[in-house]
């Protein structure tokens, strides 16, 4: 067992230029430097630690995320611009999905039904368990909690568009990145400044 085989090259691009080519239910994945994203990696022999989606509210893009204090929607521009290491950008690959366009629809009802319930630190524990020692896991029918990677494969499936094939609850970021139904579009510029403007994305007028 080791790591992705395949690990895109750095696209890299500031947020203002792909801002406008994000759509609903683009996949974001995340390699942090935080220390837990690096055991998260080291644990699970993956270059990624981190996975969401991006939602447009209105004219605001979003990202929808199970992180700390929950599955939460914070602005796209603060998440990366606020997120110490490298933030890929995924699209779905239309063509793998007869009806992709209507079952995005459906994959982001249920990602926005699911803002509010708390972070999965409990299924995280027993993914984890369920690597290490085999241990069989069932996925709960209405789960009350979703660690971030659970959380984006729960959503695509409940719409019929499984990613991974994976019961959710056993569904890690590495997974979401070697579907075969995502394309790798670009690495977004780390942009500290882009934070410190809160009411309107960072993007030049």
């Amino acid at each position: 067992m080791g790591r992705l085989p395949l690990v895109p090259l750095e696209k890299l691009q500031p947020y203002r230029e792909v801002r406008g080519h994000v759509e609903d239910c683009d996949v974001f994945l995340f390699r942090g430097q935080y220390l837990i994203s690096k055991l998260f990696e080291k644990v699970d022999f993956s270059y990624y630690s981190h996975a969401a989606l991006a939602a447009w509210w209105g004219s605001r893009l979003m990202i929808l995320q199970a992180e700390g204090p929950g599955i939460q929607a914070i602005p796209m521009s603060v998440a990366i611009a606020t997120y110490p290491g490298r933030v890929d950008w995924y699209k779905l690959r239309k063509d793998s999905f007869p009806d992709a366009v209507k079952q995005l629809q459906a994959v982001l009802t249920e990602a926005k039904s699911d803002l509010g319930l708390s972070y999965g630190f409990g299924d995280l524990l027993r993914n984890i368990l369920h690597w290490l020692a085999n241990f069989k896991l069932k996925d709960p029918m209405k789960p009350g909690a979703m660690f971030c990677s659970e959380y984006v494969e729960r959503c695509f499936r409940v719409a019929g568009m499984s990613l991974t094939g994976k019961p959710d609850i056993t569904t890690f970021p590495k997974d979401i990145a070697a579907s075969p139904h995502l394309a790798y579009q670009a690495t977004i510029l780390h942009d500290p400044d882009a934070a410190n403007v809160r009411k309107r994305d960072a993007v030049p007028r």
